[in-house]
């Protein structure tokens, strides 16, 4: 269940790295249009340096490969909340307060005192929720995706 937790913790990460990454590619994008890319920064001098004929295919190549990478960034993300929507299918009485949990706990980041009395439950009920949760979760494989997140974070 570590690494499912380790998973759901790297979420906000992914949706992070995500927009990080596509700002690079759009940057890059700029810098090919106008020939220019911004030099390394020299406080109170404006630096830039112009493009070599060559260095907007790799500009290309490097804005696509980081395009790639955010996109599957966000498959990894859509893969984490559609596994969280089948617990409410899952578990029909108690599977939309766990997505709740989850929900709060890992990607909100909410202390558990703060979830029990936003749901209004006990800390022992709190508990099972996210460990019935967590092994819900495991049994979707979504601890495997550990590996992959990390290397794109």
């Amino acid at each position: 269940m570590r690494q499912v937790e380790k998973v759901l913790y790297a979420y906000r990460d992914l949706k992070r790295a995500s927009k990080r990454l596509r700002r690079r590619a759009c940057t890059i994008n700029d810098g090919i249009k106008s020939g220019y890319k911004a030099a390394d920064i020299i406080p109170g001098r404006l630096s830039a340096v112009c493009y070599g004929g060559g260095q907007q295919e790799n500009s290309a190549v490097i804005k696509d490969e980081l395009l790639r990478i955010a996109n599957k960034a966000d498959e990894l993300r859509k893969k984490v909340r559609e596994d969280i929507e089948e617990l409410k299918e899952e578990d029909p009485e108690f599977g939309e307060e766990m997505a709740i949990v989850i929900e709060l706990k890992y990607f909100k980041k909410y202390k558990n005192k703060m979830i029990e009395r936003k749901l209004l439950i006990s800390e022992r009920t709190l508990y099972r929720r996210r460990n019935n949760a967590l092994e819900f979760l495991e049994k979707k494989e979504l601890h495997l995706l550990c590996g992959e997140i990390m290397s794109l974070i």
